[in-house]
């Protein structure tokens, strides 16, 4: 038994050629999943080569050249025949600094992608006794070691905060070196080997950076 009447067919035909003329569009979404990404970017060899300043044959006038302006003064009878003037010269001077300031300029980056409140990157100094190469034994230090990079909460000091962020985010080595223990000329360093450290000395490098999310 046919169940639909010529009505009913007419109107289904009606229908499906509506269908067929209608515009049909449709679209797509496209979504892509980032994992949390945290990159620390640094240097790993830095040499600082400290060379003798300029001197000329000029009297009074070179860095080199430091007066002592102190008047030394002896009275004695004129009939002693040997007189001493005594009193040490004075080595105590700024041309010849025992400590210097150390910046080691963008010398490490952070890349932080995450969902974390930002990141930590703290800097420490295991290793701060740099040994001659040349003896072995007379030594240079390192100390007062931050890390600054504008902007950043903590920045002139061991550990700084990085917000989120795709753009690296760029900073500073800061430390003292204090030369008092130089008895040698030549290259010092943790090792006491000429040249950088090889890619299995990692324990003895002067500075070690981390990197960690916060909660």
């Amino acid at each position: 038994m046919n169940i639909f009447t010529k009505a009913a067919v007419a109107g289904l035909a009606l229908s499906v050629s509506s269908f067929a003329s209608a515009a049909i569009s449709g679209s797509t979404d496209f979504r892509v999943t980032l994992p949390e990404i945290l990159v620390l970017y640094h240097w790993d060899d830095a040499h600082l080569i400290l060379e003798e300043v300029g001197t000329t044959p000029a009297n009074d006038s070179d860095a080199r050249e430091i007066s002592d302006t102190t008047t030394r003064e002896l009275t004695a009878d004129l009939g002693s025949g040997s007189y001493t003037i005594n009193t040490d010269v004075n080595t105590t001077s700024a041309a010849f600094p025992t400590s210097i300031s150390v910046t080691l300029k963008n010398a490490w980056a952070v890349r932080n992608l995450s969902t974390a409140s930002g990141v930590n990157l703290a800097l420490t100094n295991p290793n701060s006794t740099l040994t001659s190469v040349t003896d072995q034994t007379s030594s240079v230090t390192t100390s007062n070691a931050v890390l600054e990079s504008a902007g950043l909460t903590g920045s002139g000091s061991g550990t700084v905060t990085i917000d989120s962020g795709f753009e690296a985010v760029l900073g500073d080595i800061k430390f003292d070196l204090d030369l008092t223990g130089a008895d040698s000329a030549g290259e010092y360093n943790t090792r006491a080997t000429a040249g950088a450290a090889g890619p299995t000395e990692d324990a003895t490098d002067t500075f070690l950076l981390t990197l960690t999310a916060n909660p």
